[in-house]
């Protein structure tokens, strides 16, 4: 037989940088690294990338090619030096992902789209570093105790900077009636009398449960007797928000995950953009849905009954409608789980409770808002029966209803972040989690539904969030980490592009009103509290005091008690057109008694 001809040996210089792990894709990686290096010190010097001309005209190309040529040469030399496998893999890993924030934080339209495209090109990368483990991962050791720190670390600083940004706003006089001016006066009024009362949410003395039962601000309250400012409220949110990183830490124990995957996990909450990003609006009680959903679903997968019916009831007393969560968990429980009387508990749990919440509503106040589903209502009906069985029996009218082009950058936002894990679930079954986004999201045409910078994603972000874990934890090797490097890249981008912006603003806000907030802050202290006030809707928050207080504009007047023949106006300048219509309705009948900064004080001859 004859012998095959030995393949032609490589050249020594070649054959010498392949051991030192200088290959021609890691040589290849390498010039890409270096040219994203260049990138990161151009956007950093010219962030306007989005003006092509000026940031043409700005940049240095000199300064561009140096600094790649020099990138590219320690990159390569250090991997020489050291026959390091990881260096090329890692620098492109931390540049790519450098350039991909600055994108994001430099665009000022931040949109789902073009964080998606910026996300597409860092998936590629992590392809290439994934296969032949490139990036060491599976060198790398997190200890429990280690991913436990991280958690309190995480909880800790976002707690803090999302609650010193928001509270900007109230400081900068940036907040309105709705949907902060309603929750200072009932908290000040609950420290009180103990009674959710405003007087500001539709013009006349009523409790807060009549459009909302929120029996779970009470647990809330104890603090605000030591730190009685609504300044708590937005850190109580912020915190509210972030104790979720120790759910993922407990969910991720309890499913035998690696301290590197907890780790990684705690990093894709704490980023993840449909949760923080939300407390820049105001104060509201759905933002305490996603923790309590997390560790009602720890205790599930515990069987812990106590704390698993515990959980239970704080997430309904969070709202109403926080029963649709807890019958999707209920029905998860018997269909997935196969715990058909823990499932059965909880299912008649919340369906027993919304009728209860339902009747204190409609007894307390207006009943549950109808109006946002009004596309359903059949021959006048507006009933949930109506709605049902518009749905029922027209569901194409209903996906056209959920599909239409406004609604698609909601649905990126909030599966993009985790690269749709949830939908390469092998159980059918684990899909009925994702059910609310429908009723609560996807179905209504109130704008604010579907739109992440509002209060309304914060029950759902906990079921995607949950369900994406669910997924990753049966993944292979290889394609959970695609997923969880992709998904924590997402996250980082979507998250800068939601947040960066707002945290600008309210810098701005800060700026704008410096000189000038003492002055307004003693107007508003010399109003006194036992009277009436008319106030224009940004001064409302911070008279958060005065019990009988009502607003200017009133979106939500139903009836009124006398809103528009108070003791006393407060008018804020700023506002030309709104100082116009409070003046007009003044007429002659009051004076101008201090003026302070941007507000005036006005008395009733």
């Amino acid at each position: 037989m004859e012998k095959q001809p030995k393949a032609p040996e490589k050249p020594s210089f070649v054959k010498r940088l392949e051991e030192r792990y200088l290959s021609l894709e890691r040589i290849v990686a390498a010039l890409m690294a270096s040219a994203l290096l260049a990138y990161v010190y151009q956007l950093l010097s010219h962030g306007n990338f989005t003006d092509l001309s000026s940031y043409y005209n700005s940049i240095s190309f000199a300064g561009f090619f140096v600094i790649m040529i020099l990138g590219f040469a320690v990159m390569v030399g250090l991997t020489y030096l050291f026959k390091q496998r990881y260096i090329i893999p890692w620098a492109l890993m931390c540049t790519a992902l450098a350039v991909s924030v600055l994108f994001a934080a430099n665009y000022k339209d931040g949109g789902a789209y073009f964080c998606v495209g910026i996300g597409l090109v860092d998936l590629i990368i992590i392809l290439w570093q994934v296969r032949g483990d490139k990036l060491g991962i599976s060198g790398i050791s997190v200890s429990r105790k280690a991913a436990l720190i991280v958690a309190a670390v995480l909880f800790a600083v976002t707690t803090f900077v999302f609650g010193y940004y928001s509270s900007m706003k109230y400081q900068s006089y940036s907040n309105f009636t709705f949907d902060f001016g309603i929750f200072a006066q009932m908290y000040e009024r609950m420290a009180s009398s103990f009674a959710p009362n405003t007087t500001v949410e539709r013009s006349h003395m009523m409790s807060h449960f009549g459009v909302h039962f929120s029996p779970i601000f009470y647990l809330f309250l104890p603090l605000y007797y030591i730190f009685r400012t609504p300044i708590y409220l937005f850190y109580v949110q912020s915190a509210a928000v972030a104790a979720g990183v120790f759910a993922i830490y407990l969910i991720a124990g309890k499913l035998r995950l690696s301290g590197r995957l907890t780790l990684a996990l705690e990093f894709i909450y704490a980023f993840y953009p449909c949760l923080f990003n939300g407390t820049f609006y105001d104060f509201h009680e759905n933002k305490f849905l996603t923790t309590i959903i997390l560790f009602l679903f720890y205790f599930i997968l515990c069987k812990n009954t106590l704390w698993e019916f515990v959980f239970a009831l704080l997430l309904l007393s969070v709202k109403e409608d926080a029963a649709i969560y807890l019958i999707v968990i209920a029905l998860f429980v018997m269909i997935n789980r196969k715990e058909i009387w823990r499932g059965a508990v909880m299912l008649g749990m919340a369906i027993v409770y919304f009728i209860i919440a339902q009747q204190i509503v409609a007894a307390a106040g207006e009943g549950v808002m109808m109006s946002r589903l009004s596309d359903y209502f059949i021959n006048g009906q507006s009933t949930f029966g109506s709605v049902f069985k518009a749905v029922f029996l027209d569901v194409g009218f209903l996906l056209k209803q959920m599909f239409i082009p406004e609604k698609i950058p909601f649905i990126l936002w909030m599966f993009a972040p985790v690269l749709f894990a949830p939908f390469m679930t092998k159980k059918i079954s684990s899909l009925i989690l994702l059910f609310p986004i429908i009723p609560i999201n996807l179905m209504q045409s109130w704008k604010y539904q579907y739109d992440v910078d509002y209060q309304y994603t914060y029950g759902v972000a906990a079921l995607v969030i949950i369900s994406a874990i669910f997924v990753i934890a049966q993944l292979k090797t290889n394609k959970k980490r695609v997923v969880v490097l992709t998904s924590l890249c997402m996250c980082a981008i979507m998250s800068v592009a939601l947040v960066f912006p707002k945290m600008n603003n309210c810098k701005s806000y800060m700026k704008s009103t410096e000189g000038t907030r003492q002055q307004v802050d003693a107007l508003i202290d010399s109003v006194p509290t036992d009277a009436t006030v008319t106030a224009a809707h940004s001064l409302v928050p911070h008279l958060y005091k005065v019990e009988w207080l009502y607003t200017m504009p009133d979106y939500y007047s139903t009836k009124r008690d006398k809103p528009v023949d108070t003791d006393y106006f407060v008018i804020d300048t700023r506002n030309s057109e709104l100082t116009q219509d409070m003046k007009t309705v003044m007429g002659n009948n009051y004076n101008l008694i201090q003026s302070a900064g941007f507000a005036e004080l006005y008395q009733h001859k």
